[in-house]
């Protein structure tokens, strides 16, 4: 069991740096990002954890056996960092992985968990992202993929524990073993699905290749989700340029109101104003952000368009109505929402009073219903 339960009563929120910018990171890239989440405001709003992902360790592990940073790209060390961002109001994240290298080739925490735990909460950390790759099946004979899984996060989440620092842990395996059944018990999020890629790194493939599919996983896991664990459909690539404006807007608000994670992907030292106003909007963050901890319901679908339903701590409810489809449509969300009476856009903030609603390709309008 991880040490503290209450670690995540509502969804993490913050900046991780794979996305944008995969293993090209330095010491300078984390402490100007560090500034532009709190000049930007984006720190005020909630993103607050600031996660460095593959590519920070060394090709080799210190003569006792350590992870240490790479000399050439973080010569002033983690820690300093830690301290930075602790003294900017943020939290520091930071990668590792269940196997023998990460994803990129680098040293992993297999058979160093307890060692690396110990590391990572000397340096302050605040938040722990474990990845699956190059895990050594073969040390397992007769074991299903589920249960190497429960094994190694196991050891993970005990080290972390017995630091005696509360560090956030999130499991990052797919969703292979259905993690979703399991992991509330080891960690504080769980990735229910494969990487989302947006066009940064292949073109055109975010909209229908990625975002599409892991919603179609992730919505039907709502009842794994509330306070202290949330289903991870995978980091936020809000700005990356793989996807229209309305895309993204999309994309958000689908994660705002799955109750997912908000950990931004693009480079926040050059946000421009659409996307600011995208991941700033604080409507759509508070949906995200509602003490209730329910992820919202598919209550209805058809013909490409999807109904989702979150309760919220007020007794009111947030409704979605999403357009996957290419085409201009038009349907009635509020003949599956008893009740409703008259509601409020999140995007717009304008008053509505119910009826059909039309709906651009690939649309996503949301509304809060107040308390009946």
């Amino acid at each position: 069991m991880v040490m503290d339960s209450t670690l995540c009563p509502t969804p993490p929120m913050g900046f991780n740096t794979w996305n944008r910018f995969g293993m090209d990171i330095n010491e300078t890239l984390i402490s100007e990002t560090m500034d532009a989440l709190v000049a930007s405001g984006l720190a005020e709003l909630g993103y607050v954890y600031l996660n460095i992902d593959d590519g920070w360790m060394a090709p080799e592990r210190s003569a006792s056996g350590a992870l240490v940073p790479d000399p050439a790209r973080f010569p002033g060390g983690i820690r300093r960092l830690a301290d930075r961002a602790h003294g900017l109001g943020l939290k520091l994240g930071i990668y590792s992985d269940c196997g023998r290298k990460t994803c990129g080739g680098l040293p992993a925490s297999y058979g160093h968990e307890r060692q690396d735990a110990e590391t990572f909460a000397s340096w302050d950390i605040d938040y722990l992202k474990q990845d699956w790759c190059n895990v050594p099946f073969e040390d397992f004979p007769g074991q299903s993929e589920r249960q190497v899984a429960q094994i190694l996060y196991g050891r993970i989440s005990e080290a972390l524990a017995d630091t005696g620092r509360p560090i956030i842990l999130s499991l990052c395996n797919w969703g292979h073993g259905e993690p979703w059944e399991w992991a509330r018990e080891l960690g504080h999020l769980w990735r229910t699905t494969g990487d989302i890629v947006d066009a940064y790194h292949r073109p055109r493939s975010g909209w229908s290749g990625d975002l599409l599919g892991i919603f179609d996983v992730n919505v039907e896991l709502d009842a794994f989700a509330g306070p202290g664990g949330w289903n991870d459909p995978d980091m936020l690539e809000v700005g990356n340029g793989g996807m229209t404006d309305e895309e993204y807007r999309t994309h958000f608000a689908l994660w705002c109101l799955m109750a997912a994670p908000l950990l931004l992907g693009c480079d926040v030292r050059t946000l421009s104003a659409e996307t600011g106003a995208i991941v700033g909007n604080r409507d759509l963050i508070a949906l995200n952000q509602d003490p209730l901890g329910r992820q919202a319901q598919r209550v209805w679908h058809a013909a490409g368009v999807h109904l989702l339903v979150k309760p919220l701590a007020d007794g009111g409810r947030a409704v979605g109505l999403f357009n996957q489809t290419d085409a201009r449509t038009a349907a009635d969300p509020w003949a599956h929402v008893p009740g409703a009476g008259t509601v409020r856009d999140l995007w717009t903030g304008a008053t509505e009073s119910g009826g059909t609603v039309e709906l651009a390709p690939h649309q996503t309008r949301v509304w809060r219903v107040a308390p009946r």
